[in-house]
């Protein structure tokens, strides 16, 4: 399965809470495709991150490290979750999405 960010989503992703901060935020992504796609079956997903203006660290954080946080476990999004983009100037994202999954498990054991 594929999901797009821009495309599928916004194309400016922005906030951590839905409706607090908008309709565009981390956590509505996360509810509307993240899980539904991680609770249907056991596919991968491959999210990509081309076309967005850019993802705001909040953003970003609720949708991804918030995955471990709602019960995912960090070995399943490691299996079954691959971060992609093709422009050079969001290869740093891919790092940062996979390093808020890892901070919210160190937290979620502390």
């Amino acid at each position: 399965m594929l999901v797009n960010i821009a495309e599928d989503f916004s194309k400016v992703p922005a906030g951590r809470y839905h409706p607090k901060d908008g309709n565009r935020t981390g956590e509505r992504f996360r509810n509307e495709f993240l899980e539904k796609l991680l609770r249907a079956n056991d596919d991968k997903i491959t999210v990509n991150l081309d076309g967005a203006v850019g993802y705001p660290s909040s953003f970003l954080e609720e949708a991804f490290g918030g995955l471990v946080r709602v019960g995912f476990p960090y070995e399943t999004l490691k299996a079954r979750l691959q971060i992609t983009t093709t422009e050079p100037r969001k290869k740093r994202y891919v790092d940062q999405i996979w390093q808020y999954i890892q901070d919210a498990k160190d937290t979620a054991l502390a």
